[in-house]
């Protein structure tokens, strides 16, 4: 995984733009910190439109850190549980294509 915390500076200002854009509510779910550290490493000359948020046109690094930021801190549980689900359905479909392709059954066979 990722270190979300060496993303693209570019991305953190996506990030920051659309926590902005939340309500207030769902702004203060996330720690004073985390939003801290991603207006300190931001690149403020960075601009993204409403456009362009709209159409996900957004850095796969934007992507990573809302999903984390939402699942730690803005879901509720129903939600995190279903994220959780999924995480484990795609990790066991990881396994069982690496357990398919590299079968040490099969190792030696060829």
């Amino acid at each position: 995984m990722k270190d979300l915390y060496n993303l693209d500076s570019k991305a953190y200002k996506e990030v920051y733009t659309i926590i902005k854009m939340l309500d207030e509510s769902k702004q203060n779910l996330i720690p004073t910190e985390i939003v801290n550290y991603i207006v300190s490493h931001m690149d403020s000359s960075h601009t993204i439109s409403n456009d362009d948020i709209k159409k996900n046109n957004l850095l796969s690094d934007t992507n990573l850190l809302l999903a984390a930021l939402f699942k730690s801190f803005i879901a509720n549980d129903e939600e995190k549980r279903i994220i959780n689900a999924k995480e484990r359905s795609i990790e066991l479909k990881k396994q069982k294509e690496a357990l398919r392709k590299y079968n040490p059954n099969n190792l030696f066979k060829k």
